[in-house]
């Protein structure tokens, strides 16, 4: 028997004729080896075909995160202009309210910092192979936009707390300013030198007197408090009220006292009534306004 063949035999029945087949070794051999080459190709692209779909799976999966991220940083954008515009809105309405309030109007703002530098932290670096990524550089831009954003809110806020301070100021200032008449009437002598109708001598009127019936309401002319109220020799039952800032009223020649020492009044109370006590020749209110000690005009100070 020859040994570099193999030989197979069938039987096709009990009583047929054995048939012999004849298949060289080495024909059997190049068969397995190209079934083995086979199957290890198939295998091959199977493992191929199994990484390129997940690889596929993956970048479908990133562009799907890809375009959340755009369609997020467009509304992050958006909101973000708005907020701008709110800023530059307030800068402005800032700057009108410090020139009314005759202030210096605040410095300006910076525009927000152009993009740069090298360094990246844990925070900002994109995965490996999305570094030059165009939503990377969005993110970077809307990042320094929010810094500029955050540190322009903060200056408005200083400069509205600055304003609300000065403005506060202001109208405790311009609350205890005496602006008004202290009572209905008439100048019957004005502020300054004048003939004493006392003496016939020349000397200086420290207020201006307001002419008015008997018992009209004689009113403060600003907040304050009551320092006297009291009978003096001259003005008669009077009536002096500190405002701070260096400014006091004197009321005189009342018929009645209304307030007592140490009371707090605001303006536009009644502290007494019109009379002609003291030395006085008819009814009327003597009304004098000192300002750090010495007597201005009190018609300097009334607005209405």
């Amino acid at each position: 028997m020859n040994r570099s063949e193999y030989h197979i035999v069938v039987f096709p029945g009990a009583t047929s004729t054995p048939r012999r087949f004849r298949i060289k070794r080495r024909t059997v051999s190049i068969a397995l080896i190209a079934s083995l080459i086979a199957v290890v190709l198939e295998g091959a692209f199977l493992v191929q075909y199994v990484i390129r779909g997940g690889e596929l799976w993956e970048l479908q999966s990133l562009r799907s995160e890809v375009a959340d991220h755009r369609g997020r940083a467009a509304a992050v954008s958006t909101g973000m202009e708005d907020i701008r515009k709110q800023l530059s809105t307030m800068q402005e309405i800032n700057t009108r309210l410090r020139i009314m309030l005759g202030l210096d109007p605040p410095k300006p703002g910076h525009l927000p910092p152009g993009l740069g530098g090298k360094e990246e932290s844990d925070a900002t670096i994109p995965p490996q192979g999305l570094r030059d990524d165009e939503s990377f550089k969005e993110a970077a831009a809307q990042s320094q936009k929010l810094a500029w954003l955050s540190r322009e809110a903060g200056a408005q806020e200083l400069n509205m707390r600055e304003l609300a301070g000065i403005v506060d100021t202001r109208r405790a200032q311009w609350a205890a300013t005496p602006s008004i008449w202290p009572v209905h009437g008439w100048v019957s002598s004005k502020f300054g030198p004048r003939i004493s109708p006392f003496t016939g001598k020349e000397t200086m009127h420290s207020g201006i007197d307001i002419s008015a019936p008997m018992s009209t309401p004689v009113v403060a002319a600003a907040a304050g408090t009551v320092i006297l109220a009291q009978f003096e020799v001259g003005l008669g039952n009077a009536v002096i009220v500190s405002h701070g800032y260096g400014l006091k009223t004197t009321y005189g020649h009342l018929a009645k006292v209304k307030v007592k020492m140490g009371q707090t009044v605001k303006r536009n109370d009644v502290i007494g009534w019109v009379g002609s006590t003291g030395l006085s020749t008819g009814p009327h209110l003597h009304y004098e306004v000192e300002k750090r000690g010495a007597g201005v005009d009190p018609l300097k100070f009334i607005v209405e």
